[in-house]
């Protein structure tokens, strides 16, 4: 078993690195790419140092949720809750949805907490879609409402779905300490049995967490969208941005496709407004490789230098 970890270990980090260096490889936008960053003034990098600042707030907040989660059967301390964080962002980079995430983060619980482990990936993942439908459906629902005119499919559907999934996701979260204690489920009781143990102040708190950190995304996204030269309104940006998340969540990947995506989207959505899409995708494409690619590959390190 120690010489798979190991082997995973250098594989996940190999791979990293070698799928970023193919990205930057491949990119055939660079001609594009060098002309609109002659056009930019030295104001407009104040924008980038902001995101970069934001960065590793940004995962700092995600390090606190997973702690508290957590916190229930095992004390991590903010610098092991982090280095897990962002172990979870590499061995999630390669599965779908991120899916693998949760391998990155069991690896930094002890041996008799990971099948609570499950349960706890579970709360963290349900709240942050949760906390991503409560801000963004508003937003796209008056987003497609002000521009329908320029959207021929009919989206009623789609979020009359989000709006199921939504309540679904909400009550399961909810009900899980209930679902935890029935003895119609002991088969499971060895992975379910930590849900005993929250209470609904308890979500609450965790749904903050969450809510504060899509809020965190959308201003680094805006942030970035300024850094381009892509002048949005704050009133579109409050509809555009979480109206983008809430499409890139709900839509299924592997995270290594997510740049086509998120600047696919990002150009969809914001082009409603403004017709920069070639700055429209540098922004979509640059905030990825400095929210995801980036810390996955601090994250491969980190899994690198973990001792089972």
């Amino acid at each position: 078993m120690s010489k798979f970890f190991t082997i995973f270990k250098w594989l996940i980090l190999i791979a990293a690195y070698l799928y970023l260096g193919y990205k930057l490889l491949t990119f055939n936008q660079y001609d594009a790419l060098i002309a609109q960053w002659k056009l930019m003034t030295i104001r407009q990098f104040w924008w980038l140092l902001l995101v970069l600042i934001i960065m590793p707030i940004n995962w700092l907040i995600e390090a606190f949720k997973w702690k508290k989660i957590v916190s229930k059967s095992q004390i991590l301390n903010v610098k092991t809750a982090y280095k897990s964080v962002l172990v979870g962002c590499s061995t999630g980079f390669f599965t779908p949805n991120r899916i693998g995430d949760m391998v990155g983060r069991l690896m930094f619980l002890y041996p008799e907490n990971r099948k609570m482990g499950i349960s706890y990936f579970l709360v963290n993942s349900l709240s942050q879609n949760i906390a991503i439908i409560l801000l963004g459906l508003p937003a796209a629902i008056l987003f497609f409402t002000l521009v329908s005119n320029l959207f021929p499919i009919e989206f009623t559907y789609y979020f009359a779905g989000i709006i199921l999934l939504f309540l679904a996701l909400s009550i399961l979260l909810f009900v899980l300490p209930s679902l935890a204690v029935s003895k119609k489920i002991n088969r499971l009781n060895a992975y379910i049995q930590a849900f005993e143990y929250f209470k609904k102040l308890d979500f609450i708190k965790i749904l903050t967490f969450s809510v504060f950190r899509f809020t965190i995304f959308c201003v680094q996204f805006y942030f970035m969208l300024l850094f381009w030269g892509v002048n949005l309104s704050v009133w579109q940006a409050l509809l555009v941005i979480p109206t983008n998340y809430l499409f890139i969540t709900f839509t299924p990947s592997l995270a290594f496709s997510e740049p086509a995506i998120r600047s696919s989207y990002a150009v969809l959505f914001i082009g409603a407004f403004l017709n920069q899409a070639p700055a429209i995708a540098f922004a979509g494409f640059a905030l990825w490789l400095i929210n995801y690619a980036f810390p996955m590959l601090f994250g491969a390190v980190f899994l690198v230098k973990k001792q089972q």
